[in-house]
């Protein structure tokens, strides 16, 4: 089964890391009004 797209204008799940240096780096995919997935 495949997995639920996402809804226009909403974003999947949100990734919190830490980095060696002490910053953080967030990332999560945003579904733009065209259709495509983007990662932001």
């Amino acid at each position: 089964m495949s997995r639920q797209r996402i809804p226009f204008g909403s974003h999947g799940q949100i990734a919190v890391m830490d980095l060696p240096d002490g910053r953080v780096k967030v990332r999560t995919r945003y579904r733009d009004l065209d259709g495509k997935p983007r990662l932001v």
